[in-house]
């Protein structure tokens, strides 16, 4: 009888093995990654570049939802919440110049940013993503005016970037009684490494920029094979009281 188990342990241990070697992660087509812990300023009620008292257009957005918008390829899928990240510029120089390991936990193919400034300069760069990996490896994005980021208010302007578009755009409340937010979509290449968290760095120039919303596009958030393994052997030595 023990025999017998010993035989069931070890194929079933091989075929988790195969598993973890051939692992292939079950993506779903957006996986939101949630900003709340992170976001120092709020849509609802406040100027969303001062945290002051008041009123702006991104009040308008479906606050609490994950809800579809523009996107360069597709419609993509954001999480709103009632607020998001604002880093350092020069004529706002109270927010944090860099806000580190925004945890993200998985794979993915690509990534998309939902995102603006508050000013801008033409062809200057504003801030950049830090995708850090498993193992160290880290890859950065650079967000510029004109090619992948704009103000706020400039929802006529045009991008560079075939990857970058409007979003979401809306026609009154302050401070410009027209404003919105671009999806931009990044191929990550190393679709199969995990992506540990991402960083959001000023580059203390002359714009403020704002983080609505990130997404994975074709990404997961699975469990980790190696994790599966240590569970499955755990299960196994329960169930045969080892």
């Amino acid at each position: 009888m023990k025999l017998d188990k010993l035989y069931l342990i070890i194929a079933l241990l091989c075929a988790v093995t195969l598993l973890y070697v051939g692992q292939t992660f079950a993506l779903e087509e957006f996986v939101p990654i949630d900003l709340e812990p992170y976001a120092n300023t709020k849509f609802v009620g406040h100027q969303w570049w001062t945290l002051n008292a008041g009123d702006n257009t991104y009040s308008l957005l479906p606050i609490g939802e994950v809800a579809e918008f523009e996107g360069p390829d597709k419609k993509v899928k954001f999480k709103i919440i009632d607020g998001g990240i604002v880093l350092f510029g020069n004529p706002q120089k109270q927010w944090p110049k860099v806000v580190n390991d925004i945890t993200v936990g998985g794979v993915a193919k690509s990534i998309y940013f939902f995102h603006a400034t508050g000013w801008s300069h033409a062809r200057e760069p504003s801030y950049k993503f830090v995708m850090n990996y498993q193992g160290g490896k880290q890859e950065t994005l650079e967000m510029t005016t004109g090619f992948n980021s704009h103000d706020w208010c400039h929802i006529e302007k045009a991008f560079q970037d075939e990857n970058s578009v409007w979003g979401w755009t809306a026609n009154e409340k302050p401070a410009c009684n027209k404003a919105g937010l671009i999806t931009t979509k990044w191929e990550n290449p190393h679709p199969n490494t995990e992506i540990i968290s991402i960083d959001a760095v000023s580059l203390e120039l002359g714009s403020v920029p704002i983080i609505a919303a990130i997404s994975l596009g074709e990404g997961s958030l699975d469990v980790h094979p190696v994790q599966k393994l240590s569970l499955t052997w755990a299960s196994l030595k329960q169930s045969f009281g080892r």
